[in-house]
């Protein structure tokens, strides 16, 4: 049996006593993490959620993984995809044949591209 870091006293009563030092030290360490998980749990619930990008850019499945749909960043229809500037929204919808605007969000409008 390897010897212990601390030398612990022979007697069956004295170590009857550190173990129950122990225990109740333990739960006290337990009761510490308990309410500073609590603690950080309610600051996370306070925290304001992030912002949503202001645009988003959708790509297609499979190995082309191609810019498929544009949407502003307060769409709901999609989660798949990237954020993308103002700018990268406007070069894809100009320069991407396939790509299409979202029909729910409209990005194309508040872009200005249909206020002809």
């Amino acid at each position: 049996m390897p010897e212990p870091l601390l030398p612990l006293p022979p007697a069956l009563d004295q170590l009857l006593v550190i173990r129950r030092w122990l225990e109740l030290t333990l739960a006290r360490v337990d009761e510490r993490i308990t309410a500073v998980r609590a603690i950080d749990e309610e600051r996370a619930r306070r925290r304001p959620p992030p912002e949503p990008p202001c645009w988003w850019v959708e790509y297609g499945i499979g190995v082309s993984r191609r810019p498929d749909r544009v949407h502003t960043g307060a769409c709901k229809i999609t989660n798949r995809g990237k954020p993308a500037t103002r700018d990268g929204v406007l070069e894809i919808l100009r320069t991407v044949p396939s790509v299409i605007a979202c029909p729910l969000c409209r990005p194309d409008s508040e872009l200005g591209l249909l206020d002809s």
